[in-house]
Formats: C-alpha cells, structure tokens, sequence
C-alpha cells in the first residue's frame, strides 16, 4: 500500500483517508483481503460474513485501489493492497480513530477517559507497534552502546514485540524482555525471541520485576502513557535492579523535543492512563525525585523519539 502515511502519527497533511483506514482495518479483521480473490457472495459464504456487507465493503475499497473488480463480479488484490507492516499500522490507526471519537469529547469536559478496551487480538496489536520499532531498534541501541559500552545485560520493560530485545541481542547482550501475560504469550507461541536469544518474563511492572541488576534497563513506549506519580513510583522500583556504573534508559516522546508528539499527547489523554508527550523537564524532575543521577539526552530521530539515560545516582557518604 503506497500513498498518504497510514499511521495516526501521521503529520498534519499527510494523513490517510479515514475512510480507506477504517474500510481496511474491517476488512482484514474479517480475513476479507487475505481472501481473496472471490465474488462477494462466495467470500461471505466462507467467511461467515453478511452478504450485502461484503459487496459494500468491497466497492468501497475498490475506490481506493485496494482491491479491483473483474467483468464476472469477482474482487482481487488491487495495486493499492496493503502488505503485512500497512496492514498492521492500519489496524492500530483504527484503534486511534475509535478511541478518539469515544473518550475527546468527555476529556474536554473533564469526565474521566473510557478506560481503552484491551486488544482482542494482542498478536495483531503487537504486530502494529513493530512496524516502527523494526525501523527504529538499529539506531536506538547504537545510542544506548554510544553512551553505554560497556553493557553486557539488558532488561527490556514492556517491550511487547521484542524488536529492541532482538537487537541487543543481535549485538552480543544479555537480554531479558518483560511484559504482561498476554504479551508474553503471544512472545512464548511465536518462539521468534526465545530463538533469538531473548529471555521472557511475565509481569506487572507495579508489583515485580526480572531479578537484575542489569547494565541496561530500556523502556519503549512505557513511561509515556502513565502520570507523574506511577512514574516516579516505577522509576523507584526500577532503581535497584539497575547495576552499578548502568542506567535506565527512556524512549518516548517529548512535546518540547518532538512538535508532532502533541498528536501522540491525544492519544495518551483518550486511553486514560494520566499519561502524556510529557515534557523532558518533567522526566529530569522525576528521575531525580526517584533517585538518579544527571540525566542525559539525545534525538535518537529528532522527529518522533528522543532518549533519555538516567544513571543511578551514588549513595551519600
């Protein structure tokens, strides 16, 4: 799928149509694409699906490109069709949309966020975040060895997907990837990180973490999405399973850093966790409430991420 950038993050301008966006994410949800080819009323056969649905759907998305109609009435991938990193991005793009519609109206008026509705499919969640980070991993750890070089052992907090994990482990670390259970499952059945040298462990952040201490403790997309009291309280609990002469290390977004991160900001305000684009200020504030030393910052791409190493700081004499 070519065209318009199909993520939510997209810049002003840029975005896909959200019709083309919620068009494909119905019709991969429902096995529709990867179906094809077939008349609408044979595919809704097989499918289980609503017959008349079906035949909407399709002559919508054949405006779009995505699929094409022969002279019998018979739908195939059209040049349009999304391949497996689109397919993914769009469904996590549909997911913004329908937060977004629901909970931006109640947040202006001060009512609490809907809590977001966990992913029915956490494989197809996880396969969402993975399309940027599978981008974004090689420069990311060359930043944390650049500041790093001596680490040796790793400790990847919610890293989901495993595209970090993989990479430090491309490299020769010690690597050990901690998320919920359900994430962890979907890792486990996959067997792509344990294959690759990746340790899994399942857990609340909140209540344990692996038995460290490691060199490098990394959080992708973690800290982002809670407020600054269930910040500084994880940072506390992270502090002791950083090793001597090690850090945590944080990669987010920062709407002081990265200007587009005030769309990321809706995003966090309509899951209802309290989190944010949160500003660096706030993160050297609460670092320092929880017990590290200076921090240090680099744009690992000045344009979505920045990276902020937070050594532990020495104990008073």
């Amino acid at each position: 799928m070519t065209g318009p950038d199909r993520s939510f993050l997209a810049p002003p301008g840029e975005a896909a149509d959200w019709r083309l966006t919620l068009l494909c994410a119905a019709a991969i949800d429902a096995g529709l694409l990867d179906a094809l080819p077939g008349r609408p009323d044979d595919l809704a056969a097989r499918l289980d699906l609503d017959g008349h649905a079906v035949m909407v759907v399709l002559e919508a998305l054949a405006l779009f490109g995505v699929v094409a109609a022969d002279a019998g009435g018979a739908f195939s991938a059209g040049p349009a069709a999304p391949d497996a990193d689109a397919a993914a991005t769009v469904y996590h793009h549909a997911r913004a949309i329908g937060q977004w519609s629901r909970s931006l109206d109640g947040s202006l008026r001060g009512e609490a966020a809907e809590r977001a509705v966990p992913p029915a499919r956490p494989d197809r969640w996880l396969d969402s975040l993975a399309v940027a980070a599978r981008r974004a991993a090689p420069a990311s750890v060359d930043a944390c060895l650049a500041r790093l070089g001596d680490a040796r052992t790793v400790l990847d907090l919610g890293g989901g997907h495993g595209e970090y994990a993989l990479e430090f482990a491309r490299r020769g670390l010690s690597v050990t990837m901690q998320d919920r259970p359900a994430m962890i499952d979907v890792a486990r059945r996959r067997g792509t990180l344990e294959a690759g040298g990746v340790a899994l462990f399942e857990g609340d952040f909140f209540e344990t973490l692996a038995a460290g201490p490691f060199d490098i403790v990394f959080c992708s997309g973690v800290t982002n999405t809670f407020g600054p009291e269930r910040n500084v309280e994880l940072y506390e609990r992270i502090r002791p399973h950083v090793a001597p002469g090690g850090s945590l290390v944080i990669q987010t977004s920062m709407r002081d850093r990265q200007p587009a991160s005030a769309l990321f900001g809706v995003q966090m305000l309509v899951v209802g966790n309290g989190g944010d684009a949160h500003p660096e200020r706030l993160y050297r504030r609460w670092l320092a409430a929880a017990g590290y030393g200076p921090v240090h910052v680099v744009d690992a791409d000045g344009a979505t991420r920045s990276i902020l190493f937070a050594p532990v700081a020495p104990a008073a004499a």
